[in-house]
């Protein structure tokens, strides 16, 4: 069913990819009603001497959906918005009549999930005749429209690309000041210790912002948090909201702006940790779509301890397993990815298998508890998850597991190094570089290696010096080893 609907996207670009209206034309005007009961008309927002910002999705659209988490077109809104500068409106436009109310909120049969919560900018159902009025050729398509009706499609590009458009190009301004705020406290909580809440704020607007009242709420208890200062248009301050044991659901609301009313949120998991030896197994099924699939495990200090770069797995309903020695006792992350946004709930597309994750405390073979666990049967739908653990004791990797056969020399190295492995049956194999912020550097197909003793040669004479994990998966199994390039 995903490869259905990407076909209908497909289709709709073959079949009107010239139709599409160029840049530098007169926006067409129309008045609808969101799903709210609110009605908009574009040209009154154009008289006001606001920009306009209109996304053209469908529910079943998987690139439109991932746009969509990004938040970026919330963020503009909300600091831009009429709870924000009043400089800008941000408009969600159904584009698929044939998609239903159902689908927007992600309980029907062609949604990549709930469109409407936390989305706070108005949302337009059955606008397939302004899609029409705009001769619209795919999705997503998002126009800006300059107050004097002249319109850009300005695609899916970065909030701050999104603001040159909107302002810098549409010669329009920002009154007043505007504080973007971005999350960079901590997300997670190892062995119950006190973890600090903190948003970067980031003035894009013309006049300084001196004081901004926030709401922080963690797990349905709020607090108001008051920051005061003098931050200048173009410059960032790190507010503090406070310190915490709770782990759990995170929201900051910005209330007020220099004691005016203001509307900005940002919501955040911060998790827990559960115990684990230094020795764990990350484990994976696969469900029909495997290269939408990729973890990372991060140190306290966010280095990459091991990874799967997604879009690196192609077999698909395959259980893969891995094998990842922690460099010591402490505190680690893990995070999994989905790129498509469904986690591994594939049986709602059709007649596939869900896939299932996990990650486990092992010692030697003996799985000594259950880190994290997910079953895409649950129906849960995720682009990203994290769990916390804590590597209170040491252990031993599975004598005979590929980990305990590799050896890799020189390390360190100015050059070349050479891998040698032992595989416990016949395969495929490939070896991966990564650096420590999870980039993959090095890709390298070792073909199909016969059971035994193996060699490969990784040519690392173009990387700047430093450390990188090297990722080898070879007769089913895969194992990371650490690598220092002088």
């Amino acid at each position: 069913m995903k490869q259905f609907f990407a076909l209908m996207a497909a289709a709709m670009i073959s079949a009107g990819a010239y139709a599409q209206l160029p840049d530098g034309s007169a926006a067409p005007d129309w008045t609808a009603t969101d799903i709210n009961g609110t009605e908009h008309h574009l040209q009154a927002y154009l008289d006001q001497g606001i920009t306009v910002i209109i996304d053209f999705s469908a529910t079943w659209c998987g690139p439109c959906w991932n746009y969509h988490n990004t938040h970026i077109l919330r963020d503009l809104y909300d600091t831009f918005g009429p709870n924000g500068t009043g400089d800008l409106m941000v408009f969600y436009l159904e584009g698929d009549d044939t998609t239903t109310l159902d689908d927007l909120y992600g309980t029907g049969t062609a949604t990549a999930g709930d469109w409407v919560t936390g989305t706070t900018y108005p949302i337009i159902d059955d606008a397939g005749n302004i899609f029409d009025d705009y001769a619209g050729a795919y999705y997503p398509t998002i126009y800006t429209i300059c107050p004097d009706g002249i319109l850009v499609e300005s695609s899916q590009v970065s909030f701050d690309q999104h603001v040159a458009i909107a302002f810098q190009d549409c010669e329009n301004t920002i009154t007043g000041p505007a504080p973007l705020m971005s999350y960079n406290g901590a997300t997670a909580s190892c062995g119950g210790a006190a973890w600090a809440a903190s948003t970067e704020l980031t003035n894009l607007g013309s006049e300084n912002v001196t004081g901004v009242t926030f709401e922080v709420t963690l797990n349905g208890n709020s607090s108001i948090v008051n920051w005061t200062g003098n931050l200048a248009s173009g410059s960032t301050v790190t507010a503090d909201l406070g310190e915490f044991t709770e782990t759990g659901d995170l929201n900051i609301a910005m209330l007020e702006v220099n004691t005016n009313s203001w509307e900005a949120y940002e919501d955040i998991t911060v998790v827990g940790s559960t115990e684990s030896t230094t020795y764990v197994q990350v484990r994976i099924t696969t469900d029909n779509w495997p290269t939408e699939t990729g973890w990372v495990i991060n140190d306290e200090a966010g280095n990459a301890v091991a990874s799967v770069a997604t879009g690196s797995l192609t077999s698909a309903d395959t259980p893969l397993t891995w094998d990842v020695g922690l460099p010591s006792t402490g505190c680690y992350t893990f995070t999994m990815f989905d790129t498509y946004g469904d986690g591994l709930f594939a049986s709602q597309w059709g007649n596939y298998v869900d896939g299932t994750a996990g990650v486990y405390s092992m010692d030697g073979d003996m799985e000594m508890g259950v880190v994290w666990e997910y079953d895409g049967a649950s129906g849960i739908e995720f682009a990203e998850v994290t769990a916390g653990m804590e590597a209170t004791s040491v252990a031993g990797i599975e004598e005979g597991a590929l980990s305990s056969t590799v050896n890799i020399y020189p390390n360190p190295t100015s050059n070349n190094t050479q891998v040698e492995f032992t595989t416990k049956q016949a395969g495929m194999a490939t070896l991966e570089v990564y650096n420590l912020i999870g980039e993959r550097v090095v890709f390298q197909t070792l073909g199909n290696l016969p059971l035994g003793t193996n060699r490969a040669v990784v040519d690392m004479a173009a990387l700047n010096a430093g450390i990188y994990l090297v990722n080898l998966n070879a007769g089913g199994e895969t194992t990371t080893m650490r690598v220092t390039k002088q």
